[in-house]
């Protein structure tokens, strides 16, 4: 049943043209950004190496191009918001064909448990969302040639945004059960963007305890790329890991 209710939403996704396009864009400026990366990061590698001073093309590069997937995955809560919203409201005659034919008349005649719900919304939106991510993985065949990040690093980079990513998306469902669609995505954005951005700020008390950073996953890719002795994003996975489990049930009440 679970199976269902995935394909449902992905079939959604897919069938909207404002989904696709939004998805194109971001894989469209994504590949000029690594190439337009390659090409400045090189050049500057030319000029330091006049001056004695060489540089990591491949790192720079795949530094900037990894953070960038990152700030990409900021686009899950409003997904997540939206998905919601059409459980509530259907106000246009293709949405209601659409939910009328196939699978969906039977979902619609189905009594589901609210944790099966939530676990096919949530499931849908990450798929939909690392799938972009997937035909970036292509791109990565040109650090054979300019050099860049292990394998292992790249792995851990991952592990990272696929954790986060989920969260990403259970705090935008979760405040869209309580708010309106305009409020939920306003205060999932600022929720979000705070976790991510201020344990990178200089200020008291992030600087006066370090393990607050934890909770930025940003500062946990950061913390993969410069191959930190810490094991940083070890701690923000099961931190996030843990806070989905909590969450989940909580949700699980409130769906309808």
């Amino acid at each position: 049943m679970m199976f269902a209710l995935i394909l449902k939403d992905l079939r959604l996704y897919t069938n909207s043209r404002k989904y696709r396009i939004i998805q194109f864009i971001i894989l469209a400026a994504l590949i000029l950004l690594l190439f337009g990366a390659t090409v400045e990061f090189y050049a500057q590698g030319i000029n330091k190496q006049q001056v004695g001073r060489a540089i990591d093309v491949g790192k720079h590069t795949y530094t900037l191009f990894i953070i960038c997937i990152f700030i990409a995955q900021f686009l899950v809560p409003r997904h997540a918001v939206e998905s919601v919203q059409m459980e509530h409201r259907r106000p246009f005659l293709e949405d209601r064909l659409q939910w009328s034919r196939g699978n969906s008349a039977l979902l619609a005649l189905t009594p589901i448990p609210s944790w099966q719900i939530l676990g096919g919304k949530l499931a849908a939106i990450v798929i939909w969302a690392l799938w972009g991510i997937w035909f970036t993985i292509p791109l990565f065949a040109l650090s054979s040639y300019i050099g860049g990040l292990e394998a292992s690093q790249l792995i851990k980079c991952g592990m990272v945004i696929l954790v986060s990513c989920s969260f990403f998306a259970l705090i935008g469902i979760g405040f869209a059960l309580w708010n309106s669609a305009t409020r939920a995505k306003g205060i999932s954005y600022g929720f979000i963007l705070a976790i991510t951005f201020l344990p990178l700020l200089p200020i008291s008390p992030f600087t006066d305890i370090p393990m607050l950073s934890v909770v930025s996953p940003l500062y946990a890719l950061l913390s993969i790329i410069r191959s930190d002795p810490t094991q940083l994003w070890i701690w923000s996975v099961c931190l996030f890991c843990v806070l989905c489990l909590v969450i989940f049930p909580v949700l699980c009440k409130r769906m309808p």
